[in-house]
């Protein structure tokens, strides 16, 4: 039991005990400006005593009874003790409180105040049962005491009989025709039982009751707009602030304001612990009208970014405190990892522009636009990195988290992001394993429908930093409730003020700092110039690619391709050199193998004039194109010679001009030497009577060279099965192939032709 004679709180707070609310907060808010709990511990504790006690209108009347009774005769005695139950409660001695009450009431059953103290101790120790039987015998012995009635309802609302504890709040308001506090709990209830606008009516009646104080008046306006704004009601509840805000115009009393303003926070602090920040927050702007002074009372954003350089001093001590407590330094591995990734960023940036400027593969424009937009992007982040690495190296912190009064704070290098603890609405712990051995916890919060993580390696420490955090929420609306969250220690090491400066985007940015931003658009367009300047030089680099290839094969086919597919490249002339050095050979060959008096001589102008055309139309393709009779007795396959005739002709070139100069088909595939530089058309058809001829008609195209190449109808008789035989050596014979005069199986029958073509 703490025998110490308890202080007399209003000597305590220096003023008089007809003193108003407002007086009493003033006093109190004073009286701690001037003792800090820090330096202070001992005075802070016995102010912040008084100033609950003559907060609670029950404590203070209990405590003004009670030093208002007589010290003499019986009622001396009575006081006497129940001012010794209501130490040994202050000593959380209940047990012993209990039981002076309990012998006080034995002796003096009619004793009301001890009753009444009784039911109240058993009621806040969660004995509601209890304190419902104190209650019923109180009200049995005095059916008109208010008190007992109100007391009884909260009784039975805590039981969750809510009817009853209406009635018992109705009641208590019958019996207290000018009491407040009966048609505030009656509100309540009618609330938690889902009659809004009920609730509504009483708070408007309640303001209409005789003897009613202005101060509270303005509390009942307040109590409703925070209840409409907690069920929806926001265009009710703006009306009403407005009239709240004509009824105190800036003229007003000035405590009477701020007095108003600290009911409109305690309304919100309510509306945070419903998760209805929308709303409080609107009270909170709207309360800042009629108390600017406080540094706590403003609207809180979910989250809000915070560059260090744009942090007070005072935040930065505390950051520089907080960081010596966790252990929160820059470590070598920070700069080593940022280095690492920035110099693995520059290294692939480097690699990809090389690539880009001396790369070998030929590139159309959609592959320059994506290699475009990959140096842009492998730019930008290069550089975003690269300064983040300078920032990394320029702070002196790391990464780590910390919890301040009135938020949650992460501190990332340069800048810090702030939580406040009032928009947090759920928290969750999840342990994660891997092959069933544990790794870390992960803190799953939620502000205000954002959701944030926090990692926490190990179970206890993840689970004290969980409490840490309710508990420290719990106490923030209790204070902002109580209008004294400015006393709270360490508060201005982050002030409200400062966050209330964010933009849209929830970013406090330094007086001087410059967005990221431009610098990443910077680089990107440096990115995509590189790649556009690389042009030039990437052609000269897939060209001299080709050259060295086609230099390294010496392959005539190769060499036309070039040729055809970059005409105006340097190496060009040198490829031509080439080209005309291998013609040149066939030349050589045309003239040992084609003897001026042989019966092909007349065909050498034919083959120099193709040698001629490949030589500068860079071709060199021959198409042989048999078209089978129309007729409905058309020729059986087997008697087919457009294969044999394609094999023909490339024996007859080969034969001339060396193996590889020129390239025969059949025209039925689509080579990349298209147009074919000549083209043979061989039409077969009947003539005569029942077909006694058979006559191919030869026309040739694109090439009117001189010489024996000229149109030709050979005729032979069908029934001859070396008719085929017979045509190609009359066509042979006609433009003075080689083999002209000669009749060696060339041609014959399909069959003795496909021998013939055998190697």
């Amino acid at each position: 039991m703490n025998n110490e004679p308890r202080p007399n709180p209003y000597e305590v707070l220096g003023i008089e005990r007809d003193a108003d609310t407002r007086a009493i907060k003033k006093a109190y808010f004073e009286r701690v400006r001037q003792n800090p709990p820090e330096t202070h511990p001992e005075v802070f504790k016995r102010l912040r005593e008084a100033y609950e006690l003559l907060s609670d209108p029950e404590a203070r009347q209990a405590f003004d009874a009670s030093s208002d009774a007589p010290v003499d005769g019986p009622e001396a005695v009575k006081n006497a003790q129940l001012q010794e139950a209501i130490d040994l409660f202050d000593a959380d001695d209940k047990a012993g409180g209990r039981k002076v009450l309990k012998a006080l009431l034995t002796e003096q059953p009619d004793f009301h105040e001890a009753r009444l103290l009784l039911g109240r101790n058993l009621l806040f120790e969660n004995e509601a049962k209890e304190a419902l039987e104190e209650f019923d015998a109180l009200i049995a012995r005095a059916p008109g005491h208010w008190q007992a009635h109100l007391y009884r309802g909260w009784a039975l609302n805590r039981l969750d009989r809510l009817k009853e504890a209406a009635d018992s709040f109705w009641r208590a308001g019958k019996h207290g025709p000018s009491e407040v506090s009966p048609r505030v709990a009656l509100a309540d209830c009618l609330e938690a039982m889902g009659q809004v606008p009920d609730a509504l009516d009483v708070l408007a009646q309640a303001q209409a009751l005789p003897g009613v104080s202005r101060m509270d008046v303005l509390a009942l306006k307040v109590r409703r707009i925070a209840t409409m704004l907690e069920y929806g009601q926001e265009a009710d509840a703006a009306k009403e602030l407005e009239q709240l805000d004509a009824e105190l115009p800036e003229d007003a009393d000035p405590e009477l304001r701020r007095w108003a303003g600290g009911q409109l926070s305690a309304a919100a602090a309510h509306l945070f612990s419903q998760q209805k920040s929308q709303g409080a927050n609107r009270l909170l702007e709207f309360g800042r009208r009629f108390n600017p002074e406080s540094a706590t009372e403003v609207s809180y954003p979910t989250r809000v970014t915070v560059d260090m350089d744009a942090l007070p001093a005072i935040t930065r001590e505390w950051l520089h405190s907080e960081a010596e407590r966790v252990g929160g330094w820059r470590t070598l591995w920070t700069g080593l990892k940022s280095a690492a990734v920035t110099l693995a960023l520059v290294t692939a940036t480097c690699f990809l522009l090389a690539h880009i400027s001396f790369g070998t593969s030929a590139r159309g424009v959609s592959d320059w636009v994506w290699c475009a937009l990959y140096a842009a992007v492998f730019c930008g982040v290069t550089y975003a990195w690269a300064r983040h690495f300078l920032r990394v190296m320029a702070s002196p912190y790391a990464r780590f988290n910390t919890i301040h009064p009135l938020h949650l704070v992460q501190i990332d290098i340069d800048h810090i992001t702030v939580w406040p603890l009032v928009h947090l609405q759920d928290l969750k712990l999840v342990n994660h394993q891997r092959n069933g051995v544990y790794q870390h916890t992960a803190l799953e919060l939620r502000f205000n429908n954002e959701r944030m993580v926090l990692t926490v390696h190990g179970k206890d420490k993840a689970e004290a930093q969980a409490q840490e955090l309710i508990a420290r929420r719990r106490r923030v609306l209790e204070l902002l409730g109580r209008g004294m969250l400015d006393a709270e220690s360490g508060v201005e090491h982050l002030p409200p003020a400062l966050l209330a400066q964010a933009d849209k985007r929830g970013h406090v940015r330094a007086q001087r700092a410059r967005s990221p931003w431009p610098g990443v658009f910077a680089a990107a367009g440096v990115g995509v110039l590189l790649a556009g300047g690389a042009v030039w030089q990437q052609t000269r680099s897939v060209q001299a690619h080709a050259w060295m290839r086609v230099a390294a094969r010496s392959d005539l086919g190769s060499m036309l391709e070039y040729l055809r597919d970059s005409p105006d490249s340097r190496f060009a002339p040198r490829i031509q050199a080439l080209v005309d050095a291998q013609l040149a050979q066939a030349r050589a060959r045309l003239d040992a193998r084609l003897d001026p008096d042989s019966a092909a001589a007349p065909s050498r102008p034919f083959f120099e004039s193709l040698l001629d055309a490949v030589s500068r139309d860079h071709r060199r393709r021959i198409t042989v194109v048999w078209k089978a009779p129309a007729e409905d007795d058309a020729l059986p396959v087997r008697d087919d010679p457009s294969e044999s005739l394609v094999v023909a002709w490339q024996r007859t070139v080969d034969e001339v001009l060396g193996t590889g100069v020129l390239v025969v088909d059949g025209g039925w595939g689509r080579s990349r030497e298209e147009p074919p530089l000549l083209t043979l058309h061989v039409r077969d058809e009947s003539r005569g009577a029942s077909g006694t001829q058979r006559v191919w008609s030869v026309t040739q195209e694109g090439l009117a060279p001189d010489g024996p190449a000229r149109a030709l109808e050979l005729v032979a008789d069908a029934a001859d099965p070396r008719a085929s035989e017979v045509l190609f050596h009359a066509w042979v014979d006609a433009w003075h192939l080689p083999g002209a005069r000669q009749r060696h199986p060339l041609l014959l029958t399909t069959s003795t032709l496909a021998q013939e073509a055998q190697p």
